[in-house]
């Protein structure tokens, strides 16, 4: 009974995790080219950077436009508090600018001598995580406007960095092929040397294990209590430049980009539980942001031209 019992949860999975499909949410015009977007967790709003060096605020699933920041040259990224309350806005200079959702300044963080490359508010807003140009990731106390760490690597930089979802730990897919992973105060719990080329992306499945994609074109399951590889993904034709989980814990999305041209983008939906995958309908599209919003929804954000930028919607 017990056997049967089992197998039948393993299906029940499974087959969740196969219903998932992607459907278009809503498309917003915009005033310029929308080149980052951010999601504001459970708050239902979302947050992007035009070209111009604008900020714009959208509400969820309607894309109402709640905000606008007057332009300014310099802001290079962009991340949003869960709670829908604040904004970190990083510039070419390093610093990184907190406001209100309203675009009204709080304070003005010191991060780095160099360029903002990523901002990564943690899940319960309680640290801001930076990525600086060829430099290791930093973390900060966003209410504090106070430093955490400054994580090292044995050469250049960061890539990519997660948080898991109880904020508890953080993970960097750095430059020098290392993948670390840390506790909240920037202590260094885990190291995983073992890829041979660069990695490019990286995501909590849950506070047990994280996914690595990058250039070597494989998904790569490890271990968060020690960094050892738990399970690996088939090979594929392209580099993985992003990868993130879904909610419902069985299922992960990637982006692959064509690494002649640049230019061709696949997206592929991935089932754990199987390793069965296969192609979503946003093949082709420009994505430009992600994360989880209200309902517990994953969203992905396209840019389909100068003038639209479309959400579409995980739904089961």
């Amino acid at each position: 009974m017990r056997v049967r019992a089992g197998w039948l949860m393993m299906l029940a999975l499974t087959t969740s995790s196969n219903a998932q499909d992607l459907r278009k949410l809503v498309t917003i015009t915009t005033p310029a080219h929308i080149r980052s977007v951010s999601v504001c967790g459970p708050s239902g709003l979302a947050a992007g950077i035009g070209v111009e060096g604008s900020v714009y605020v959208w509400r969820l699933p309607s894309g109402e436009l709640v905000n606008k920041r007057p332009t300014e040259d310099g802001i290079t990224a962009l991340a949003c508090s869960p709670d829908g309350n604040w904004l970190a806005v990083g510039k070419r200079d390093g610093s990184v600018v907190i406001t209100d959702i309203s675009g009204k300044t709080a304070k003005t963080l010191a991060v780095g001598s160099e360029r903002i490359n990523y901002l990564k508010f943690s899940p319960d807003g309680s640290l801001l995580a930076a990525r600086v140009s060829d430099a290791p990731a930093r973390l900060w106390n966003p209410v504090q406007g106070t430093p955490v760490a400054v994580l090292k690597t044995d050469f250049s930089g960061t890539r990519s960095m997660a948080f898991s979802a109880d904020s508890s730990l953080f993970a960097t897919a750095d430059s020098d092929t290392s993948i670390r992973i840390y506790d909240r105060s920037g202590k260094l719990k885990a190291t995983y040397s073992g890829f041979l080329l660069e990695p490019f992306a990286i995501t909590f499945i849950d506070s047990k294990q994280i996914v690595v994609g990058g250039a070597d074109c494989i998904l790569t399951i490890l271990d968060t209590s020690d960094a050892h590889v738990v399970q690996q993904l088939p090979r594929q034709p392209d580099p993985i430049f992003v990868v993130a989980g879904l909610p419902d814990g069985m299922s992960l999305w990637s982006l692959h980009v064509d690494a002649i041209g640049l230019k061709k983008y696949t997206a592929m939906l991935w089932n754990l539980g199987s390793g069965e995958q296969r192609e979503l309908p946003i093949d082709g599209a420009h994505i430009v942001g992600f994360g989880t919003s209200a309902g517990s929804k994953s969203v992905v954000f396209t840019a389909d031209s100068d003038s639209a930028l479309t959400a579409w919607v995980f739904t089961n």
